[in-house]
């Protein structure tokens, strides 16, 4: 069976899906329930009726001092690493980063894995052991290069990621300016329970008129950040949600590059790049690129043009895909030739684009990427 992507994980896990609604439903009662066992084993009915009768179930500790994400990991169960993630979970949390067994793990896969659900979601890139072993170190050890690649890539330190040649992730400006270019000053938000604001940025992924409704009853949710490290425009952005992006930006979000990008907000784009050209390194919620917000709403083909031309990595990979994905799957044929044009790979990752457009039945789309080379 494949792989389930993380964009569906994380989905799931927030309980946007059917299947995902439905979790938790006939499950037998149990007198005590045990929350580490049930993350090891990876049982998600189970902890779902544990966080039904006790919401911060997943920051309890065990007699050793381990969260259930410890245990999760330790299971080799990514579905409970993003469950767990949606719950509150510390993605860093002593006595050693979750991370630090997930890039240690012995199935490969598996490792990869539980590595992105961590590191995507803002673990560490630098926890180390109480030996003084860093997570990259293991990996290293471990013969994981795609997972060195990624520590790398994350932020990690130390001769080890000197030596990896990758895009390293920037976010200088990500709070830096509103949807008009004034500078972002975030509202205090003290007196909002952490779990409300993870509530808000869960619901901000799907739920139009209920992140409206509550953004009306505490507006400095908008300036909250999930225990995940994503606020509300940024969920709503990657999921394409143009008009609520647009309605929180309006209440005063911060509007990084990546959420002008989904905007269309040619301005505020190329005024952000020319003031700090590392801008085209920023990654949004989960690690995605940059270069995918050109294609979650209405393709933008000049601002992904203007992008390409100031360096964006035009076959960077968010979630496992490229900005061609995206184009392919949504019919995008514009966007794609611009792609296309500065050097993206028509034949890019399993399944490739061609794939990705024939599953989606457009046809356009197959004809074109046939013509520029494209094969299942």
């Amino acid at each position: 069976m494949p792989l389930m992507s993380n964009r569906r994980r994380f989905l799931a896990a927030a309980g946007l899906t059917p299947a995902a609604l439905a979790v938790g439903q006939n499950v037998k009662a149990d007198p005590a329930p045990d929350p580490f066992q049930l993350a090891y084993k990876g049982d998600i009915p189970g902890e779902t009726e544990l966080a039904r009768l006790n919401p911060a179930f997943a920051k309890l500790r065990s007699p050793e001092g381990k969260t259930p994400l410890h245990y999760a990991v330790e299971g080799g169960h990514v579905d409970m690493v993003f469950f767990l993630t949606i719950q509150g979970a510390d993605l860093s949390a002593g006595p050693e980063s979750p991370l630090l067994a997930a890039v240690d793990y012995p199935d490969a896969k598996a490792a990869l894995a539980m590595s992105q659900a961590l590191l995507g979601n803002a673990s560490d890139p630098n926890a180390r052991r109480a030996d003084g072993r860093t997570a990259i170190e293991l990996a290293s050890a471990r013969g994981y290069t795609d997972i060195v690649e990624l520590l790398a890539h994350r932020g990690a330190t130390g001769p080890l990621a000197d030596a990896v040649k990758t895009e390293r992730v920037y976010f200088g400006q990500r709070f830096s300016f509103d949807a008009n270019g004034r500078p972002y000053k975030a509202e205090d938000i003290d007196g909002l329970p952490q779990s409300f604001i993870n509530e808000f940025v869960r619901l901000s992924h799907a739920d139009v008129d209920r992140v409206k409704h509550l953004a009306r009853i505490a507006p400095g949710l908008v300036h909250g950040r999930a225990t995940w490290d994503e606020s509300g425009i940024e969920a709503a952005a990657h999921m394409g949600l143009a008009p609520l992006a647009r309605h929180l930006a309006d209440l005063g979000a911060p509007v990084s590059i990546c959420t002008a990008t989904l905007l269309g907000l040619r301005d505020r784009v190329e005024s952000l790049v020319k003031s700090d050209p590392n801008c085209v390194r920023e990654r949004g919620a989960h690690d995605i690129a940059l270069l995918a917000y050109t294609a979650y709403s209405d393709q933008r083909v000049e601002i992904a043009d203007f992008l390409l031309r100031s360096g964006a990595g035009v076959n960077a990979k968010g979630l496992g895909i490229t900005a061609l994905h995206l184009a392919a799957r949504k019919g995008y044929l514009e966007l794609a030739d611009v792609l296309l044009s500065h050097g993206a790979e028509v034949n890019g990752p399993s399944p490739t684009p061609l794939a990705v457009a024939v599953k989606a039945k457009n046809d356009k789309m197959a004809d074109f990427l046939k013509s520029r080379g494209g094969s299942l």
